[in-house]
């Protein structure tokens, strides 16, 4: 099959009009040269001299300066001031002129735009000499592939007109003499490596070249360097891919990229946001990995190292650390020497005993190393991002691939009606992960491809997929294949790479140019249904340059430790896909990628988010000057609008003047509230749908705002004639006196009521791994993921680890004797189950034994009146209260009762209006009774008014349900119970003043 190109996509045009306007007003010609070395240029024969056709430009500057004008205001981007930049070299820009800049995301057609461009400006200015500077041999292949994909359809759009194309060549330097005397369209593809090295051939006078450097024939030609990913190219000042640039002393330099480090005269923008926007790409949805049940291991995680001036290495690591009543895993720092099991790293975890960290090492910006001292296995060194102790990542990995593989065949049951083939891309660390090699070279499947096999064939036999492989069986080994770099006798190799991440020497890179060269020409027939293979397995050879529009599944086995892996990876499937016609597809609901990932979905798109900021230089969720700058919307009569620059910055200062963003760009409360209300200040000539618009994206950089009440705050004051008044006074002399209590409980009670609560336990949950799948949200207000279901848990294997010390730990929480524990461990039939699960085991047992000892302290707890009181002070005005936490009153110490729940808002009102009382108070935050529990704060505090009898003083604790009180509410407030029993003050509890009134 052959991809169809469409020639007339909107976002591609305006593209392609951006650099083509930049020439407006120059006369279609050439410039003829003669090719020969200047001193015996006069002594040569006329057939011996030869003639070079150049690119000619007859514009002034300040006319290229008005046509980029015109261009920047119709893309809605910021006016450049001058044409001629003198840069600071030390910002790494240097000076800048004829250089130009086209953002334009990954998968929305950058090469096939800038390829169409050249015969736009061949077509306009007979511009004729172009020269495509790449930073890979990767993208060099993807370049040299569209261009054959697409000969036919340029051919189509203009008329056959003579094209050639060539990847430069130190070997064979001829191509540059046809380059340089060809009056047709000439084009050069070149890594900037190889022509910009120290020992570059490109700038060494050959006899091939008649002894003149080929950047002397290039420069003759005033070429226009077409640069793809110009930050991958070295476009610093000083760089020597910069300085080879200006050596060719090109017409114009135009850079392409989704991320460029410098945006020298930007004349276009389709940035991620723009293409998630318009539907130009496949929106992200992300199969996130949670990890339940696995800290029964010692896990440690070296996150960073850090070494400050006149201090010793440091390292912060991962841990899984025994927090209040539970473990968790949680960063921090230690040193040199430093004992896991202590209390500051581990919270005391008698599973670390023994462990200790040795040497730290920085090594570089980001890396480093330590030394764990393992008992039993010695010193392991953990570099950045690795772990010990955690679950096994075979048995994760199985999990993600089973995973990736169910939604792989979910969605071949939907495209294959449609003609549309689908292909799934593994991302892993190494080859040895998928195929290994004995001695004589002999391939043999390697743990991820005999995982991937296992679980093909289960998921294959499943009912639901039998339609699948109703005409071809299921066939697990040629369904997957591997993309890697090969050798001579086709073995998958690792690349040797320099620091620079560059193919580091001859062998490594014509290893690698192989392999490109065969993904390249498969990547048509990996589309036909006909070729078994769909599922790919790669690590380094698919990092940039290839990607596959029917790629719907990304699994990456590997860690995202990277700051751009998420990004990097995704762009391999965000392209739209195609049928077997070759024909674009953008039906509803059909481009959707789906990333399985080793993180849970919110820790992807917290990623995700910080690699955007990082490499589009943005900060989400702003309202910046530029914000609204280009969007567009339907105007009458068919035509579409664009909010321009000067539109932007006119509604940012609108925001800004209205109080409803901060100085730097951060939505304030208020602003939600005038969306909600529709008065967001928006200029008068704003068109109505270009209000829509701004409205919405507004929305939703306010959906990150914390929610919380934005209307008038009020103030809660004193109440004087009932704080200083008589009822008042002797309410508080009753109640408010402290007390202290002892406990009696009985050994054989306590260990029969704890092992009786340990035999009803559930069974400690086994390592498992459950997958949550949320769609990304990508917008300039940030990224986010809405979950949208679970799968159902899969069984994850862990490390076989000794038992730790259970009584040693159980008595570190409990504070019980061992001895007691003991009993209460045999007595509860449940030893057995330490073995399957210890961390949830000693978590369980430690809580039910707590819970145990708190209920047997309350049944038998006696509290004794001390010679101390609370003061009254306790009560206090307040400023900047919530209206909606409010109920005023007349017969509390306090004008309003600040209420936490509608309940208590339903006492207070019944309470004030009640004519059998007289006084009450909310009793403060500061009242509180001791208790084995904790401290115990009550609600009310009640004089109550009797005909026949004296008036009765209570506290009153409100609640919604009583029936649904846990242990621990029910232990408390028998505790308060006791405590008021104490002061001879009745003490109830009740759901509503009914119940309060009642008691007494």
């Amino acid at each position: 099959m052959k991809f169809v190109f469409e020639p007339d996509l909107a976002h591609q045009k305006a593209a392609i009009d951006a650099v083509v306007d930049l020439f407006a007003g120059q006369q279609e010609r050439q410039s003829l040269f003669t090719i020969a070395p200047g001193q015996i240029a006069g002594e040569l024969e006329y057939n011996e001299k030869l003639l070079g056709y150049a690119n000619r430009f007859d514009l002034l500057p300040e006319q290229v300066l008005a046509n980029l004008h015109a261009v920047q205001e119709r893309n809605a981007l910021p006016l450049s001031p001058e044409l001629e930049v003198k840069g600071d070299k030390r910002s790494g820009e240097g000076d800048y002129g004829m250089d130009f800049t086209v953002e334009m995301e990954t998968g929305t057609g950058k090469t096939y735009v800038y390829l169409r461009t050249i015969f736009e400006l061949n077509r306009r200015y007979g511009f004729t000499k172009f020269v495509i500077v790449v930073p890979s041999v990767a993208i060099r292949e993807g370049v040299k592939k569209t261009i054959q994909q697409t000969r036919d359809h340029f051919r189509q759009l203009y008329d056959g007109v003579p094209f050639e194309s060539f990847v430069y060549d130190s070997s064979d330097l001829s191509r540059i003499i046809d380059f340089a005397s060809s009056s047709s369209i000439r084009v050069m593809i070149a890594t900037v490596q190889s022509l910009g090295s120290k020992a570059a051939v490109f700038q060494q006078a050959r006899e091939q070249t008649r002894d003149i450097p080929g950047v002397e024939w290039v420069k003759s030609t005033r070429p226009i360097l077409i640069v793809d990913e110009p930050q991958s190219t070295g476009r610093t000042a000083d760089s020597a891919g910069r300085k080879i640039m200006r050596a060719m002393e090109p017409l114009a330099t135009i850079g392409y990229s989704a991320t460029h480090e410098f945006a020298f005269h930007p004349i276009y923008r389709l940035d991620a946001f723009d293409a998630h926007d318009r539907g130009l790409v496949k929106s992200i949805e992300v199969d996130g990995a949670r990890i339940q049940d696995a800290e029964n291991s010692p896990y440690v995680r070296l996150l960073e190292v850090e070494v400050r001036k006149g201090q010793l290495p440091r390292a912060r690591i991962e841990i899984a650390r025994q927090q209040a009543g539970s473990v968790s895993r949680r960063s921090v720092w230690v040193g040199d020497n430093d004992v896991l099991s202590d209390t500051h790293i581990s919270g005391g975890r008698t599973i670390y005993n023994d462990y200790r960290i040795g040497i730290i090492q920085k090594m570089g910006r980001s890396a480093g190393t330590m030394q764990l001292m393992v008992p039993g296995h010695g010193v392991e060194t953990l570099a950045v991002g690795e772990s010990w102790g955690d679950v096994d990542q075979a048995s994760l990995a199985r999990a993600m691939i089973r995973q990736t593989i169910e939604h792989h065949f979910d969605k071949e049951l939907r495209n294959g009606p449609l003609g549309i083939k689908t292909l799934s891309l593994f991302f892993v660390e190494a080859v040895k992960d998928y195929r290994l090699y004995d001695e004589q070279g002999n391939a043999s499947p390697g743990p991820l491809a005999i995982a991937f096999e296992e679980e093909y064939a289960k998921l294959a036999a499943l009912p639901k997929y039998q339609t699948l492989f109703s005409k071809v069986p299921a066939n697990a080994a040629t369904a997957h294949g591997g993309y890697f770099s090969q050798d001579k006798n086709g073995r998958f190799t690792e690349p040797s790479l320099n620091e620079a991440g560059e193919l580091s020497n001859a062998r490594s890179r014509e290893e690698a140019e192989r392999t490109f060269d065969l993904i390249m020409k498969d990547k048509e027939k990996l589309l036909d249904e006909a070729e078994p293979l769909r599922f790919l397995f790669s690590h380094s050879a698919l990092r940039e340059g290839w990607d596959n529009p029917n790629v719907f599944q990304i699994c990456s086995l590997r860690e995202m430790s990277s700051e751009t892996r998420r990004r990097q990876s995704i762009g391999r499937g965000l392209r739209l896909c195609v049928d077997k016609h070759g024909q674009r597809r953008r039906d509803e609901g059909l481009n959707v990628l789906t990333v399985v990932a080793q993180e849970s979905f919110s820790e992807y798109a917290e990623g995700l988010q910080r690699e955007m900021e990082k490499e589009l230089k943005v900060k989400l969720g702003l309202v910046t000057e530029d914000l609204f700058a280009g969007l567009t919307y339907p105007m009458p009569g068919g035509e579409v609008g664009t909010l321009k620059v000067r539109d932007s910055r006119a509604i940012f200062e609108g925001l800004l003047k209205a109080g409803l963003i901060e100085d730097n760009g951060k939505a304030k409360e208020e602003l939600r509230t005038a969306l909600a209300t529709n008065t967001v200040p928006l200029p008068d000539d704003l068109p109505e749908e270009a209000r829509k618009l701004v409205r919405e994206r507004l929305t939703r950089i306010t959906r990150k705002l914390p929610v919380r009440d934005a209307r008038a705050k009020g103030q809660v004051k004193f109440n004087l004639a009932v704080l200083e008044g008589h009822d008042f006074q002797q309410l508080w002399k009753r109640i408010s006196r402290k007390t202290t209590y002892r406990l009696k409980f009985d050994d054989a009670a306590l260990v029969a009521r704890c092992a009786n609560a340990l035999a009803d336990m559930p069974r400690p949950g086994e390592a498992r791994v459950t997958f949550e799948l949320a769609d990304m949200l990508i917008g300039r207000e940030g990224v986010t993921g809405e979950k949208r279901s679970t799968s159902a848990p899969q069984r994850l294997v862990t490390a076989k680890l000794d038992l730790p010390d259970l009584l040693g730990e159980l008595q570190n929480r409990t504070e019980l004797p061992r001895k007691v524990i003991a009993e209460i461990l045999v007595q509860s039939g449940r030893l057995e189950d330490a073995t399957i699960n210890p961390s949830a085991f000693v978590d369980a047992a430690a809580a039910i034994i707590q819970a145990g000892k708190r209920l047997m302290m309350t049944d038998g707890i006696v509290y004794k009146p001390l010679d101390d009181w609370w003061a009254q002070d306790l009560f206090r005005e307040e400023e900047e209260v919530p209206l909606d936490r409010m109920v005023q009153v007349a017969h509390a110490p306090l004008d309003h009762i600040v209420t936490d729940s509608n309940i208590e808002a339903a006492i207070a009102q019944a309470l004030d209006i009640s004519g059998a009382i007289k006084v009450f108070a909310k009793l403060p935050q500061g009242f509180k009774v001791t208790t084995p529990l904790g401290t115990y704060n009550p609600d009310w505090a009640i004089v109550r008014e009797y005909e026949d009898r004296e008036d009765v003083y209570l506290v009153s604790e409100s609640k919604g349900d009583l029936n649904t009180l846990r242990e621990a509410e029910k232990a408390q407030i028998a505790c308060g119970k006791a405590h008021f029993a104490a002061l001879e003050v009745p003490f109830v509890t009740a759901t509503n003043l009914d119940g309060i009134l009642s008691q007494v």
